[in-house]
C-alpha cells in the first residue's frame, strides 16, 4: 500500500529543521564568496563539503519515515529552499544510495530537479545521480536526456553530456558511443562556457575506453571545437597525439 503524502505542516517543521542544522555550520562570509563565484541565485551558507556529508550522515528525523515520504520530504527541499546548501544535502543523501542501487522510483520525481539548477556545481552533483540512474534504467532516462540536449537552458545542456560519464575515474563509462557522439556533436555550437567543457570532458573519458573512436572524432571535428571543448578532450593523449590534432586544428 501507497503511503500517505507528508503533511504541509511536517513538511514545514523538516524545512526548518535542516535550515536551522545547516545554518548553524556554515559561514556566511564563505557563502557569499561562492554565491558569487558560481553565478547562483541562491544563497549559500558557506559549508564545506566534508562537514555537510558529516551532517547529513548525522541524520534528521524525517529518516524514520519511508523512504517514499523521506523523497517527498527532499523533493519539497529542493524545489524550495532558499539555500544552495540545502540542494548540497539532498545531493549528499543520495549519492552514495544510488551507488549501491539506482532505485527507479527515484527517476519520476529528480527529473523535475534539473529545472532549479543555475550552476555548475548543483549541475554537475545532480548529472552524478542521473548518471546511476541511467546506467540503471536507460529504457526510461536517456529519451529525457536526449530532450535535455535539445534544450534552450545552459544547465539543462550540461546535465545532457555530464550524465552520460560516471564521475572520472575506472567504469566511468557506460554508455555506448553511438549513444554519446550525437549529443556532444549537438553541442559543438553552444558556445557557453560550462557546455564546452562537458563537451571535452565527456570526449576525454570516452576516450579512455573507445581510444579509436574517439581519435576518428576529434580528427573530423578538430577545426570546429571550441578551445575550452578541445583542450579538455585531448589532455590525457599522448604529446605526438596532441601534436597532430593541434596541427589539424590550425589547419596545418
Amino acid at each position: 500500500m501507497k503511503n500517505s503524502a507528508v503533511s504541509r505542516a511536517k513538511l514545514k517543521e523538516y524545512h526548518l529543521e535542516v535550515s536551522e542544522a545547516l545554518t548553524a555550520i556554515g559561514n556566511p562570509t564563505l557563502g557569499q564568496t561562492i554565491q558569487q563565484d558560481r553565478g547562483s541565485q541562491l544563497e549559500h551558507l558557506g559549508i564545506k563539503f566534508p562537514a555537510l556529508r558529516r551532517r547529513v550522515r548525522q541524520g534528521f528525523s524525517f529518516y524514520d519515515l519511508p523512504k517514499e515520504q523521506v523523497l517527498d520530504v527532499w523533493d519539497s527541499l529542493w524545489r524550495t529552499s532558499p539555500y544552495g546548501d540545502v540542494l548540497f544535502a539532498a545531493l549528499e543523501f543520495y549519492a552514495p544510495l544510488v551507488k549501491k542501487q539506482a532505485d527507479p522510483d527515484l527517476w519520476p520525481v529528480m527529473r523535475q530537479w534539473v529545472d532549479r539548477v543555475d550552476n555548475w556545481c548543483h549541475s554537475d552533483g545532480l548529472s552524478a545521480i542521473y548518471s546511476r540512474l541511467l546506467a540503471g534504467n536507460s529504457v526510461e532516462v536517456y529519451p529525457q536526456i536526449v530532450v535535455w540536449n535539445q534544450a534552450k537552458g545552459e544547465w539543462k545542456r550540461r546535465a545532457s553530456l555530464v550524465s552520460l560519464i560516471h564521475y572520472t575515474g575506472k567504469n566511468a563509462v557506460f554508455m555506448p558511443v553511438d549513444k554519446v557522439l550525437p549529443l556532444v556533436t549537438n553541442c559543438l555550437d553552444d558556445d557557453r562556457f560550462y557546455v564546452q567543457t562537458a563537451v571535452g570532458w565527456v570526449l576525454r573519458e570516452m576516450g579512455n575506453v573507445h581510444r579509436s573512436e574517439i581519435n576518428n572524432y576529434l580528427k573530423t571535428h578538430a577545426q570546429k571545437m571550441s578551445a575550452p571543448a578541445f583542450s579538455r578532450a585531448i589532455e590525457r593523449l599522448d604529446l605526438k597525439e596532441r601534436t597532430k590534432l593541434r596541427d589539424m586544428r590550425r589547419g596545418a
